[in-house]
């Protein structure tokens, strides 16, 4: 009796248990380029806000400037080339002549000779006006922010590679971090 007793028990604990479902709690892992990534994203967010403010604000008085420190002024100034050539950067990489590298650049990939001297002219001034100005923005990125200055400035500008193949047009050259160039 005290047998069938235990079986009893026995049997409507194993029959609870197999109607509940344990289920673990869900763990994320942030790695150290996660890490990097949102510092990284998160300081070049703030930069740009803050520097297109301080463009947007207008003075109520005629000829009144908002004074701005040297590094604000490149900064803005780098941003503003950027937005005034991202229609010609984007057709040119749709032509598949630009392309962006693996460490945050652009990058001349025409397999075809230029339909002239001045379209390669073109587009080289283009190349060096655009990374000059990323270089200026990442720069600055990495100055304002303690924990990006003690990185591995390749694995920051990693970071600013994929933040631009991820704004890149459909169908447009992105090299991967073996050197890979691939169409996205």
């Amino acid at each position: 009796m005290k047998r069938l007793k235990k079986m009893s028990w026995m049997f409507w604990i194993l029959l609870a248990a197999a109607g509940c479902s344990i289920k673990p709690p869900e763990v994320r892992v942030t790695g150290e380029k996660t890490a990097l990534e949102q510092e990284v994203i998160g300081t070049y967010r703030r930069l740009e806000e803050d520097t297109w403010m301080v463009a947007s604000t207008r003075s109520e008085e005629k000829g009144e400037r908002i004074p701005l420190s040297p590094e604000k002024k490149r900064v803005l100034d780098a941003y503003q080339a950027q937005k005034f050539n991202l229609d010609d950067v984007n057709e040119f990489k749709k032509k598949g002549l630009l392309g962006e590298n693996n460490k945050g650049f652009l990058e001349i990939r025409s397999a075809e000779p230029f339909q002239n001297p001045e379209e390669e002219k073109l587009v080289a001034d283009l190349v060096m006006d655009e990374n000059s100005n990323r270089t200026v923005i990442m720069d600055r990125v990495i100055e304002l922010n303690e924990s990006l200055k003690k990185a591995d400035r390749n694995n920051v500008l990693a970071v600013f590679a994929d933040m631009n193949q991820k704004n890149s047009p459909a169908g447009t050259w992105v090299q991967d971090l073996s050197g890979n160039w691939a169409k996205k």
